[in-house]
């Protein structure tokens, strides 16, 4: 390896083998867990924001904040 070039960490996904076909289900099942969770939190937000004007204005303040930076 040539000094000062950064080896790749140990797991890095290119030398290891393709994912067998149990774990291709195991990920599509996490996906959509995860896509029906982040669903009923933008819906929660969503409600906290209508019920509460004064936190929605409070999040869209942060947000502006967090953008800016």
């Amino acid at each position: 390896m040539p000094e000062g070039a950064i080896a790749e960490p140990v797991g890095s996904g290119t030398d290891d083998p393709p994912p067998a076909g149990g774990e291709l289900v195991a990920d599509a099942a996490r996906l959509r867990q995860r896509a029906v969770f982040l669903r009923e939190l933008a819906e929660a937000r969503a409600l906290l924001a209508r019920s509460t004007p004064w936190h929605g204005r409070t999040a869209g303040l942060r947000g502006r904040l967090r953008q800016s930076m």
